[in-house]
């Protein structure tokens, strides 16, 4: 039976996620797992009789220090560049042009980035964002500290969208916003990263948060683990995961825009397009015609109001695609479709993929 340390932080989502993803491969090979915090890792005897580690890698000198004694190790951490290292990471530039996309999608066109991390992964978490953007000719304005943050909230035109580089940053921009008196998310719309459940109990109102597929790293973790111990020759490395998708909460339940007809179709839109609604409905329950309406809307957001009731649909059967269980077409009936062949036809269309595709790549792997 082969001994496995899994050296973590041991209260940070991303940590147990990666620990639910590591399990499942382990109890399958019979491994002998002992999980370790990252400050007592050193002075444990499981760690010296162990045959292989994964770590949740802090200071290089304990990368080190487990190299030199000749056990196998995978990274599952991007706080720092280890380039010599086999790794399993969330790609994280892919999260910040996400993040972006995402922002850029609901309208909005004056963005910020909050990182007050000196860690690798908020790099380049600010680096895809700020490249995502300058594609398509914006600049996102910049704070790295909790000064420049309030800064940057009290100066800023309204509405903004701020981006952070994960979800505890996330909620000091709401903490300031509260402080401040600032709107969340008429003001300001804020999206975190992770997806922590803890730090979700936290948030006021509800944090939207990029999810980051931290049980399937675990479980590529193992895998890469198992390799190395096998004497065979790792795949390239840093083997990169992308990020499950955005989470919408009540912090980003917003579109940027500046007309108060088009602002009340969309909060009408995201609150019924679950339902039975067509523009007609939207319409009815705005104070202008329809054909003025749906010129204001698309001159307003870039697009129609039945593209944005197809895309909130979408974004609900994203969700639930990630979140649960449920079939096909439970799914469709609990987004708005008419029927599982629609959502599949407008889930590839906004999607790129069939929703079982899209599920099966982003479900926990056996």
């Amino acid at each position: 039976m082969r001994q496995v340390a899994v050296i973590l932080n041991n209260v940070e989502g991303y940590a147990r996620g990666v620990l639910r993803g590591v399990m499942p491969f382990a109890f399958s090979r019979g491994w002998k797992c002992s999980v370790l915090g990252v400050g007592l890792a050193e002075s444990s005897d499981n760690l010296r009789r162990c045959d292989g580690v994964i770590m949740q890698a802090g200071p290089k000198q304990a990368v080190g220090v487990h190299r030199h004694a000749g056990r196998p190790l995978v990274n599952v951490s991007s706080s720092m560049p280890f380039d010599a290292v086999p790794s399993v990471v969330c790609d994280d530039r892919a999260v910040g042009r996400l993040g972006a996309d995402y922002f850029l999608r609901l309208g909005f066109r004056r963005l910020g980035f909050y990182s007050p991390l000196d860690r690798y992964f908020a790099k380049l978490r600010q680096q895809g964002f700020t490249d995502r953007l300058a594609e398509q000719g914006l600049e996102p304005r910049i704070a790295l500290d909790r000064k420049t943050l309030a800064s940057m909230l009290a100066s800023t035109e309204k509405p903004t969208a701020i981006m952070a580089c994960n979800d505890i940053s996330a909620l000091e921009v709401l903490e300031q916003c509260r402080a401040a008196r600032i709107k969340v998310p008429d003001e300001i719309a804020v999206l975190g990263v992770d997806n922590d459940d803890l730090i979700q109990s936290l948030a006021s109102p509800p944090l939207s948060s990029i999810g980051t597929a931290t049980e399937q790293i675990g479980f590529e973790a193992g895998a890469l683990l198992e390799r190395l111990m096998d004497k065979a020759s790792p795949a390239v490395w840093p083997i990169l995961i992308p990020p499950t998708g955005v989470i919408t909460r009540r912090s980003t339940d917003l579109t940027a825009t500046t007309d108060a007809e088009v602002s009340e179709a969309l909060r009408f839109i995201r609150e019924h397009a679950n339902g039975p609604l067509d523009v007609a409905d939207v319409s009815k329950n705005g104070t202008v015609s329809r054909r003025q309406l749906e010129r204001r809307f698309r001159a307003s957001i870039g697009r129609s109001m039945l593209d944005e009731i197809r895309r909130c649909r979408v974004e609900r059967a994203r969700q639930l695609l990630l979140e649960t269980d449920l079939t096909l077409p439970q799914i469709a009936t609990a987004s708005g479709f008419a029927s599982a062949s629609y959502l599949t036809v407008v889930f590839g269309r906004n999607a790129g993929q069939t929703p079982g595709s899209f599920r099966k790549k982003q479900m926990r792997r056996p």
